[in-house]
């Protein structure tokens, strides 16, 4: 970090007068050259901490250490340098006669410039090292003296990274009092937000390292997010909107993103959240599955033995639908596969491994989107929260509060039990509808998608949509509702195109009816007491 009083900077730098540098740094990336550099625009003494004062030494700076200035030596082994009246005295002394009194009765020098950076706590929070040990990386006096400098703003001017060296300098050596001011505001908002965002880090590690000391009732996960640390996307859900990926807190953000890019233009906002449902809806299928997505909706999901059927399938199901698309598939695209897939307008592919072949056949189409993901195993655990910005509104804040619920756990209300295939298509039916916008219904045959009905603002018209797309191979096939029957008119729909079992949630009040109907037309019915709205 480095401030400056801009104000008097600007006239001692003007009438040539020498001004005072506290320099104080873990990182000392650029230092050297930064202090170079400024001796051609400016005077200036040095005060230097232990490891930087020797550094700068080194580099035939002539220093002088914190500890003589303020006539104590540095104690406990380093963690106790600069938290002392005469350095937090020069820093945050105001433009006053009283302040500038205090100064001299104390013989306290202002202090005009200090170059601050952090102890690595995050970095090193990557190493897996124990809380005993990361503690010796948590900096107190770094942190104090950047609020000290960014809460005298007005006389101070904050930069909280080597990177902005090169910024300061633009602006000394122009002498603009103007930009100056400007870059000073701005910089001392980057100054709190950067020991803001290091805070939350440390509180985080905790977090994570004592799970046992929180209640349940009491846990909260610490959502801090810094554009830094993510990727800038190519644009939001619309061109004009700025977007950008960030990864969660704890240690999703060690292997951010999941995934590497191969190929392609940069990624949008679209292509994440479709990618996400991509991998959701594969990880819940036992065997070679693809999945094509659009608009956060799937439109062909399938599984086989044989990746390149899967994808066939898959594809046919809706092939208008699936233009522009997102194509995920559980195991290794080979040569095959990328021919049929160069075929249509792909917006990106994923898999967990591709051939050369393969790669060098994507690679032709120089807009197609290729990723690498190492482990589809990602899903979420259904405890992540899900944030909804409503602007003047508000916020809502989202959190399952019970376990997602498996097959094992359904009750059989309606029919003889099930046989092995329909426990599949059952389990593959679940596994996506629980993916769909809603009001969502999915039916499945071989534990394939063959027919979806998706957003619409009634169940029956649902209903409707998907037994049309199925068409005569719904004769014998899964019908999957996320949300519950309102009425015995979906069943009655359901037998007239041969729906062989029903898999819903249950709890509507008209239940009872529902299971009649399901018993006079010989469908099997399962609850699943949880139901799936996707809005």
């Amino acid at each position: 970090m480095l401030t400056l009083k801009t104000d008097s900077l600007i006239n001692k730098i003007n009438q040539g007068k020498t001004i005072n540098i506290l320099v104080s740094v873990y990182d000392k990336t650029h230092l050297t050259d930064f202090l170079k550099e400024l001796k051609s625009t400016l005077k200036f003494n040095i005060i230097a901490t232990g490891g930087t004062y020797k550094h700068l030494n080194d580099n035939d700076f002539s220093c002088t250490e914190v500890s003589t200035l303020t006539n104590f030596p540095e104690i406990l082994d380093g963690r106790v340098k600069t938290l002392h009246p005469v350095i937090f005295g020069g820093i945050l002394a105001r433009d006053l006669e009283t302040d500038k009194n205090v100064l001299k009765e104390n013989n306290i020098p202002e202090i005009d410039m200090v170059i601050v950076n952090l102890y690595p706590f995050i970095e090193k929070a990557k190493a897996n090292l124990s809380l005993k040990e990361m503690q010796e990386y948590i900096d107190i006096g770094g942190v104090s003296l950047l609020r000290a400098s960014a809460k005298n703003y007005e006389n101070v001017l904050v930069v909280s990274s080597p990177s902005q060296y090169d910024e300061i300098l633009n602006e000394l050596k122009n002498k603009q009092p103007d930009k100056l001011n400007t870059l000073r505001t701005r910089l001392a908002m980057e100054a709190f937000k950067s020991t803001s965002y290091y805070d939350s880090r440390i509180a985080e590690f905790y977090d994570t390292d004592n799970k046992n000391i929180h209640s349940a009732s009491m846990e909260i996960e610490l959502l801090s997010l810094n554009t830094n640390e993510g990727m800038k996307l190519r644009y939001g859900e619309n061109p004009h909107q700025e977007a950008f990926y960030l990864p969660r807190n704890k240690n999703y953000r060690y292997n951010f993103p999941p995934f590497k890019q191969l190929n392609g233009k940069e990624l949008s906002a679209n292509n994440i959240i479709d990618l996400y449902s991509v991998i959701n809806i594969l990880t819940q299928i036992r065997n070679e599955a693809v999945c094509i997505v659009k608009h956060n909706n799937p439109c062909g999901v399938a599984s086989s033995n044989n990746l390149y059927d899967a994808y066939i399938q898959a594809y046919n199901t809706d092939p208008e639908s699936a233009f522009g698309g997102v194509y995920g598939f559980t195991s290794t695209i080979d040569e095959k596969i990328a021919n049929a897939i160069i075929e249509n307008f792909v917006e990106l592919v994923i898999a967990p491994d591709f051939t050369d072949a393969a790669l060098k056949i994507l690679a032709t189409k120089k807009n197609l989107r290729v990723l690498l993901i190492d482990n589809l195993n990602i899903r979420n655990d259904g405890k992540h929260w899900v944030i909804r910005d409503l602007g003047n509104f508000g916020f809502i804040l989202q959190r399952n509060t019970q376990d997602i619920l498996t097959y094992e756990d359904f009750k059989l209300v309606c029919g003889e039990a099930l046989t092995k295939a329909e426990i599949d298509d059952v389990k593959f039916a679940w596994g996506v509808v629980q993916n769909l916008t809603s009001n969502a219904i999915l039916i499945a045959k071989n534990e394939n998608a063959i027919g979806f009905g998706i957003g619409q603002t009634s169940r029956i018209k649902s209903v409707k949509i998907a037994l049309t797309q199925a068409g005569n191979n719904s004769t014998g096939a899964i019908l999957a509702s996320d949300g519950f029957f309102p009425n015995i008119d979906n069943i009655e729909m359901a037998k007239a195109n041969g729906i062989k079992v029903i898999v819903q949630p249950g709890g509507s009040i008209k239940d009872e009816d529902v299971i009649k109907a399901c018993k006079e037309a010989s469908i099997k019915m399962l609850f699943t007491n949880q139901r799936f709205f996707k809005h």
